[in-house]
Order: C-alpha cells, then sequence, then structure tokens
C-alpha cells in the first residue's frame, strides 16, 4: 500500500469518474436495455476500476466491481435481461461503492462499510445463470493480426529526420532497438507503468524516438496491455530487457534490434514511393509522421488556484495603483510599459478564470439518478429535462451548489408533483415535467427549479405564519405574495402535518438560502396553485475580478458590473416625466423607468441641482432601467470583497473593492435595484 499511497488521489478521482459514468449509461440502459454501448460502457468502467482497486489493495471495491462486470457480461452475451429490479441493485451497488470511496478519500482505507448484502443479491443473480461468465475476456483493441504479427512487422512510420537520427546514432555506436512492453492482465495505472519504463530508458541514457501509439494517448492511458518503443541506447539488448522487466506488473519484454542496412532500405523505399507519387499524404497523416506534439492534463488542488487567484487579485489593484499614481503626477514616461502590462494583466486574468470555471453539468449530472430513484419510491412518473448544462461557473461555486439543488428537486417531486390520478383529475398528464435549468445573465448564473405539479397555496403560508407568531394578522392581510411566500425560507416553518421521509420537519429552504446567500447569492419563488413553482437562484459568475462602471454620488465611488450596463446618456431635467408616480425616460421611442441611485441607496443627494444628470441604463432580463448617478468615472477591472458577516443581507450591495488610490469602491446589485 506504502508503494501505490501516492497514487491514491489519481486512484479517487479516475474511479468516481467512472462510478458517475455507470450511474448516467445505467439511467440510459434503463429506457433502453437493447443498446449494446451502453452495456459496453457500464462493463469496461467496471473493469477499469476492478483492477485500480485490485492494485490499490481496495478489496471491497474490487470484489463489487468484479461482480457487476460479471453481470454484465451476462447481460453482453444476451443471458440476462436488464429490468428496474436489476438496475436497482446495481445502482445500489454503486452507491456502496460511492460511500468507500470517500471513506478512501478522507482515511485512506475503505473503513467499516459493509457489502456483503449487495454482492450476496448479484451473487443471486449470477448463481441463475450458466457459469462460463465471459468477465474474464480481455476486450482490447488491438486486432487479432496485430497480435499474431512478430516485432519485425511492428511499423513506426518514420519520417526523414527520425531516420537520421537513428543512422547517426548507429554511427556513434549506440544501438537502435525494437522494444514491446507487454503489461499483466488487469494492470493499473498503466500510464503510470509506462512513465517508469520512460524513466528507465533515460536513466540509462537512452532515447526514444518514436512510440506506439503515441505519447499522448498512453499517457492518457489510451491502450490495452502493451506499447512499442524505438529507442536508442548504448546497453545491449539483454541489459534492455532486464532493466524493463524490474518494473512491477510488466509481464513481458520483447526486443529486437534495428540494423543500419533495414533502415537505409526503409528510406530509399519512401524516397521511391515519393518521387513516384505513388501515395499522396493527408494533412493529418503528414502530423503522424512528424513529432508528436504532447498534451497533458495536470490536477490542480482547489487550494491552489484559489492562491493564484488571490494574487492575481492583488496584481489587478496595484496595477491600478500604478496608473493612478501616473495620473496624479502627471508620469508619461511609464505611459507605453504601464499599457503593456495592462495587457499582459489582462490576459492572465482571463486565463486564470477559464482556468477556475466548470460547466454546471459537473454537479447537474448526479441529479438524473435522484428523479429515478424517488420516481419508484413514490411512484410517480417524472419527465426530467436539463437544459444549459454547458452554463460555466466558478469551480468554488459549483462545488456549494449540489446539496441545495439536491434539496429543491426532491421536494419537488415529493411535494410539489402530484401522483398520476391527481393530475388526471385536474386534466393534466399523468407525468409530471419537472425542469432543471442554467444559463447566463449579465454578470450572474441564474439557476431554476421547475415543475409544473400542485404549486404553493399562498393563503396556507399566511395563516402558518399568523398562527406561528411570525406575523400579526392585519400586517400579513397587507402583504404581497411575494413577500408571504418569504416565511418558506424561515427555520422550521412548513404548513405539512409532519414529517415524511422526502423532506423532513421543514428543515431546508432556509438552509438552501443561507447557502446561496453564503455564495453571494439570492433565491426566489415564483408559484400558482394548480401550474407549478419556480425556484430561481441567483449566482455570481465568479467571486473574484469583475470589470465594472465606476460612479460616483455624493463625492463617494460606486461600481456598477459593466455585464449589466447596456448604455450611457445624459438627460435633462425636462426629459423627464411621471406615470403613476414612477419618473420615466423616453429612450429611443421606449419608455425606460429611472431610479436615483443614491435615494435607492439612502444616501444624502447633492445639495447643488443640477440641469443635467448622468444615467446608467442597466438589462436586467428582458427589462432595462436608467440609474442616475452624480458622474460618470470610466471602466475598471476590479477586485471583489465580500462584505463580511457583520455587514451581510444588505441586498443592494453585492461587494466591495479596493481601488488604486487605496480607497473602498461599494459593488452596485442591480438585480435588487430592478426587484
Amino acid at each position: 500500500m506504502d508503494d501505490m499511497s501516492k497514487y491514491i488521489d489519481v486512484f479517487i478521482d479516475e474511479s468516481k469518474e467512472h462510478l458517475q459514468s455507470m450511474n448516467e449509461f445505467l439511467l440510459k440502459l434503463e429506457k433502453e436495455p437493447d443498446n449494446s454501448e451502453y452495456i459496453n460502457e457500464i462493463f469496461r468502467s467496471a473493469h477499469t476500476i476492478k483492477g485500480m482497486a485490485g492494485s490499490m489493495g481496495f478489496t471491497r471495491i474490487a470484489e463489487l466491481t468484479h461482480k457487476i462486470e460479471s453481470v454484465f457480461s451476462l447481460i453482453r452475451d444476451d443471458k440476462l435481461e436488464v429490468t428496474s429490479d436489476l438496475t436497482d441493485i446495481i445502482f445500489e451497488a454503486l452507491d456502496r461503492i460511492g460511500k468507500i470511496l470517500e471513506n478512501v478519500a478522507n482515511f485512506e482505507n475503505e473503513g467499516e462499510i459493509d457489502v456483503a448484502d449487495v454482492i450476496t443479491k448479484l451473487q443471486m443473480i449470477l448463481s441463475l445463470m450458466p457459469s462460463e461468465i465471459s468477465s474474464q475476456k480481455n476486450y482490447s483493441s488491438t486486432s487479432a493480426e496485430e497480435k499474431d504479427s512478430s516485432l519485425e512487422q511492428v511499423n513506426f512510420a518514420l519520417n526523414q529526420f527520425d531516420k537520421q537520427i537513428a543512422l547517426e546514432a548507429l554511427e556513434r555506436g549506440f544501438n537502435v532497438f525494437k522494444i514491446r512492453v507487454r503489461l499483466e492482465k488487469g494492470a493499473v495505472l498503466k500510464s503510470a507503468r509506462a512513465y517508469l519504463v520512460f524513466n528507465k530508458i533515460e536513466e540509462n541514457k537512452g532515447e526514444i524516438l518514436k512510440s506506439i501509439p503515441p505519447v499522448e494517448d498512453i499517457e492518457s492511458e489510451k491502450f490495452e496491455d502493451s506499447f512499442s518503443l524505438l529507442v536508442t541506447i548504448k546497453k545491449p539488448l539483454e541489459d534492455v530487457k532486464k532493466f524493463i522487466l524490474s518494473i512491477s506488473e510488466i509481464e513481458g519484454v520483447d526486443v529486437l534490434e534495428v540494423k543500419k542496412d533495414t533502415l537505409l532500405a526503409e528510406t530509399e523505399e519512401i524516397r521511391k514511393k515519393v518521387s513516384a507519387g505513388a501515395k499522396k499524404v493527408s494533412k493529418g497523416t503528414a502530423e503522424k509522421l512528424g513529432e508528436h506534439k504532447v498534451t497533458q492534463t495536470v490536477r490542480v488542488n482547489i487550494e491552489k488556484l484559489d492562491t493564484l487567484m488571490n494574487l492575481m487579485g492583488e496584481l489587478v489593484i496595484n496595477r491600478s495603483r500604478i496608473d493612478e499614481i501616473a495620473k496624479r503626477y502627471d508620469i508619461k514616461d511609464v505611459d507605453e510599459s504601464l499599457s503593456q502590462l495592462t495587457r499582459i494583466t489582462l490576459d492572465l486574468q482571463n486565463v486564470v478564470m477559464k482556468i477556475r470555471m466548470v460547466p454546471v453539468d459537473y454537479v447537474f449530472s448526479r441529479f438524473p439518478r435522484v428523479v429515478r430513484d424517488l420516481q419508484r419510491k413514490l411512484n410517480k412518473e417524472v419527465d426530467f429535462v436539463i437544459e444549459g448544462k454547458d452554463t460555466e461557473l466558478d469551480r468554488t461555486v459549483v462545488d456549494e451548489i449540489g446539496d441545495p439543488l439536491l434539496h429543491l428537486i426532491r421536494n419537488a417531486i415529493g411535494h410539489g408533483i402530484e401522483s398520476a390520478n391527481e393530475r388526471i383529475k385536474k386534466g393534466k398528464s399523468p407525468k409530471g415535467l419537472l425542469k432543471l435549468m442554467a444559463r447566463h445573465e449579465g454578470n450572474n448564473v441564474i439557476i431554476e427549479v421547475q415543475d409544473d405539479g400542485r404549486g404553493m397555496d399562498v393563503e396556507k403560508i399566511r395563516e402558518k405564519a399568523i398562527k406561528t407568531g411570525l406575523v400579526a394578522e392585519p400586517a400579513a392581510a397587507q402583504m404581497s405574495e411575494k413577500e408571504i411566500l418569504n416565511f418558506i425560507f424561515v427555520p422550521g416553518f412548513s404548513t405539512s402535518g409532519g414529517a415524511d421521509q422526502i423532506s423532513g420537519r421543514g428543515v431546508g429552504m432556509d438552509v438552501v438560502k443561507d447557502k446561496i446567500e453564503s455564495l453571494s447569492g439570492a433565491v426566489e419563488i415564483e408559484t400558482a396553485k394548480d401550474k407549478g413553482t419556480t425556484v430561481r437562484i441567483k449566482l455570481p459568475l465568479t467571486l473574484a475580478i469583475i470589470q465594472a462602471l465606476m460612479v460616483t454620488l455624493n463625492g463617494y465611488k460606486y461600481a456598477i458590473p459593466l455585464a449589466n450596463v447596456d448604455s450611457t446618456l445624459t438627460i435633462r431635467l425636462e426629459d423627464v416625466q411621471k406615470i403613476q408616480e414612477q419618473e420615466v425616460i423616453v429612450v429611443r421611442g421606449e419608455v425606460l423607468p429611472i431610479i436615483h441611485l443614491a435615494k435607492f441607496l439612502g444616501i444624502p443627494e447633492q445639495n447643488e441641482v443640477q440641469k443635467e444628470y448622468p444615467v446608467v441604463l442597466v438589462r436586467i432580463g428582458t427589462n432595462k432601467i436608467g440609474i442616475v448617478v452624480d458622474e460618470l468615472l470610466g471602466q475598471m477591472d476590479i477586485v471583489i470583497k465580500s462584505l463580511g458577516k457583520l455587514i451581510k443581507g444588505i441586498k443592494e450591495i453585492s461587494g466591495a473593492s479596493i481601488l488604486g488610490d487605496g480607497s473602498i469602491a461599494l459593488i452596485v446589485d442591480t438585480t435588487a435595484i430592478a426587484s
């Protein structure tokens, strides 16, 4: 275990990816039981996890995945039918593997999680089947012809440059070898084994000219049980075999010496073919014949990305500070250097931001399984639709929204969507509709959980609020529907008669609200009786750096996120009209409401009466609003800083930023202005 401990993070990450893949394909297979592609994908993932777990010494994971692999071998051979009862057992096994993986991640061992009951269920399925279970077959992408061919026939497709290097190596007394490395059946972390082979060759002063498959495929483990190399090295053939075989999980090594005459003959043959025009080489083939460009991915701890983002923020602040000093003292000599620094900083900022962004599908992909299980438990039919899963969000935000969304989905199915009989009586389709949607809106991401169920009874909520002493009856009578719905977020508030297995005793919506607000987000509810409910979550696109339009109010600076800004203009007092006590202006034939930002924020307005006012037109969804300010200062990159726990809950302000001159600018939440 000690030898493999350095691979434990890779094992956990890759096992979780395969586990998620199995969940997704199993859901698809339940709807298309005869789809061989889904069956093979599940089989391959089970086989991969089994091999990795066995190598790492995690016997319970290995045993569970071996049983799953055996079951799917029977399914693939048409000896076993896919049913909902069967998939229930497989899902149970996958859940158990997931729990063990969490224990491995936290404590580097499998813990006390019992798997005997699930293994018994899987074994019962297998015991009813013929004994020739084909789970031990090796599904290799290598063709039979290639397996039977000798090492002599392996063609590395050397270009002229490669052959010249090989010939020069021979002239200098080096050997040129074709090497085929065969890994043990079921070997795991194959790329790690390949790396050890490469490293051994380099330690022995050798050089790898070519590989089959290419290096990038070997690093991505896109090969089965063997790979081939063309190597120049001074060591003799037997020594090469010996040091490669010293690596664990290497089953065998074939080494063949390549002679000078062979290289010269191949070079002459290619020259003749090219000159005769016997074969045209496509662009793609030409690239394969040339040097392979190695593309790698690196797993990085999120804390390192946080540190990188913090440093990026400090760089932005200090760049603004230099800019401020240069303007204050009219230092022209730094203009060019400062412009270059600005460009570099912006490019670096964009790269860092992109590194942190991940699609919301990262969290959305777990919910089809949740919906499927709830349908079976509650005997309801639900059509689950996901939209906008490619919408990108900061990784730290994505990691935190899983539990709130899970609660909303459970609520929608458990309490929102009616039973089939109840829906038919209401004239609805027996199958309910549940939508999980994400989209960008300005500098925010909007996530909606929408159902077409019974909706919330606003009057019932009002009565419950009065009964529990949350509000007096006269005040409740004056409250709007939106204000009444906000009682849902009070801890412990529930209109149901008691606890149930879906949402318990009213605990949940307050936790959802607290979690979203801790991410600088907001939650709101729209509902209509017997029509359905929509819970809308607004989250900042990133918690780090944004572009903003800087304005002043009564001598203080404020920032308006540029993503929400449509345009700016100047209005005169006589341009302002009133419609039902709301000030409006007409812009290009469109009547737009205007709001004085100072009045909205509750700060004193300038005493001096101005004839003209600058206005910032902001777009919120499909609506446009004019925001009146004292002065427009221009565009700036700002680093968002939290207001902290002591002054949280100010809906008009989403954060603050430190400017180049050391002053503080509050960031205006334009969505709050529009609501």
